[in-house]
Formats: C-alpha cells, structure tokens, sequence
C-alpha cells in the first residue's frame, strides 16, 4: 500500500553499492526500516533528505507482513541547516535521534514522541545558548511518553510533597521507583544521591515549556550529574543500553 508520512531520519547506512538502508520516525507507523534504492548515486533523487535528523515527507509501499520497506519518494519539509553546521547542535541532535532509535520499539507510533522528537530539533536548530538543556527535556519526557514519568512532585516512601524544608542539599533518587525521597527518608543514603541543584534543574526542565528550556543556565558539574541520573535511570528500565557516543563529542568540544 502507498502510504504518504511525516518523518525524521534516525539513522542510515550504506546497502550494497548504491542504496541506503535508513531508520525513520515515523508520524504515523512510528519507528520503521526502508530500503531507498539508488540513494548512494550522487544523481539521486533524494539528494540529501535521508542525512540523519532530516524532517522529511515520505512516500513509501508498506506491506505489513515485510520488515523493510521500500521508500519511493523524500522531501524535506523544513531544513535544520543549524544542526549540520553548528557541530555543538550536530552531536545533541544525533544524541537525541540514537535515543529515539535505541530506546523505541519498531511499528509503536506515538504521536506526542513524533511531535517531541520534531519540536525539540527545531528548538535547537535556532537556540544560541543552553542547548543541552534541550537533550535533558528531551530524555525526561520521552521517559514520560514511554511509562517512565520521573516523580518530582513528592517522596517516592512517603508521598510527603517536597517543599524546601523537606529537601537536603544531597537527595536521594530510587531509581526503581522513578522519584527522589525526602530529608527523612534519604537521611544516612549515601549512594544514588545527588545535589539539589541537579533535583531543582530537572524539575524545572520537567515543567517548562520548550519555548523557554534554554532560559536556564545550568552549571557543567549539574549537567553531569543529570546525565548520571537520567542514564541509570534509562540503563534499569530499558533492555537496551544507551551510551550516547556523540554527547562524548560535545563535551569535548565544549
């Protein structure tokens, strides 16, 4: 069946001499591989929309019983040129796509992790500041879309809301439970613990609008501590391990 989709390359890689096997995003199927032959050719007529992170409209025959299939027609609806010249932008917009790939079953659409996924390379095609920021909401609500929502409300023992006279500067985050514990719970907890800066930084990335995430400058010992907290969390929950090579290159290059 022809079928006409929204989506966003999450990875492609060489087949044979001249075609590419390529991992879309889908609107509509969710994560689905196709075979675009001819691509390798440099008359092709995909030119450049099957790079990764590409926002694309394909067109595509999708036969249920096929795992691979076969991709007629790409278009790029809008150009994240940023994300290719910028090499900050370039490695957390290849992060963000490796956790859509790594993390996302085949055929499970989602139409708010499509629209999360688009939204959050557009944001940061045109951010001039804090653009890890964009990574980090990225993770906490795509863990959220996937049943692993991050509980910042209140202690995971308890249920005590947290407020300021309830939270120790070190706080301790169960990460079976997908939450943090209050002064009395976490009191004498060593391990798992971390500032309350890291707890306060995500909480407010948690509830901001992507329009404002970059707003916040985020020191770069907090940003290692988040990214600490959200991989273990992402490492207990998910059969797939993730190790995002390309947050290494940013950090390098920072």
């Amino acid at each position: 069946m022809l079928s006409k989709t929204e989506a966003v390359v999450l990875k492609a890689m060489k087949y044979r001499e001249t075609s590419k096997i390529v991992t879309l995003y889908t609107r509509k199927f969710g994560k689905i591989n196709v075979i675009a032959k001819g691509a390798m050719l440099t008359t092709s007529k995909f030119g450049a929309s099957l790079e990764p992170m590409s926002y694309i409209l394909a067109v595509l025959y999708k036969k249920e019983t096929r795992e691979l299939q076969f991709l007629s027609q790409a278009d790029v609806i809008k150009p994240f040129l940023n994300l290719y010249s910028d090499y900050n932008k370039m490695t957390l917009g290849l992060s963000i796509c490796e956790l859509v790939y790594k993390l996302i079953k085949f055929e499970e659409g989602n139409q708010n992790i499509f629209k999360l996924l688009v939204d959050t390379l557009d944001k940061l095609n045109e951010v001039r500041k804090n653009e890890i920021n964009l990574l980090w909401f990225f993770i906490i609500h795509l863990l959220e879309e996937s049943g692993f929502k991050i509980n910042f409300n209140s202690c995971v023992l308890c249920g005590e809301k947290f407020t300021e006279k309830n939270l120790a500067q070190k706080i301790f985050f169960v990460v079976d439970k997908g939450g943090f514990l209050c002064s009395k719970c976490g009191f004498d907890k060593g391990e798992n613990s971390y500032s309350i800066a890291t707890f306060k930084s995500l909480a407010w990335l948690e509830r901001a609008k992507i329009e404002s995430v970059t707003n916040l400058k985020i020191q770069s010992n907090i940003n290692s501590e988040m990214q600490n907290l959200l991989s273990d969390y992402i490492k207990a929950h998910f059969d797939e391990p993730v190790n995002l090579k390309s947050l290494e290159i940013y950090y390098k290059l920072k």
